[in-house]
């Protein structure tokens, strides 16, 4: 990631919609895998995604770990 000349945060790049869809969706159907989140945040950016895979391997169950590899193949 490249910083900007206005900010020195690294830029995020926004995740494709489809990503997010699918991320989003995993996030709801195995909400007990992400008991830290705030219920209003969004998965928008492409680095968004490798905490959904880390949190559904973490915390999940089977089924989780495997839509998490699915998630991760995407990537």
């Amino acid at each position: 990631m490249k910083t900007t000349e206005t900010s020195p945060w690294p830029e995020r790049i926004p995740a494709s919609p489809e990503l997010v869809e699918k991320a989003e969706a995993l996030v709801r159907e195995f909400s007990g895998c992400f008991w830290f989140r705030h219920p209003e945040a969004r998965v928008r950016y492409r680095d968004d995604l490798p905490l959904v895979v880390e949190h559904l391997r973490d915390y999940g169950d089977k089924k989780a770990w495997a839509a998490a590899q699915e998630l991760q193949r995407c990537l």
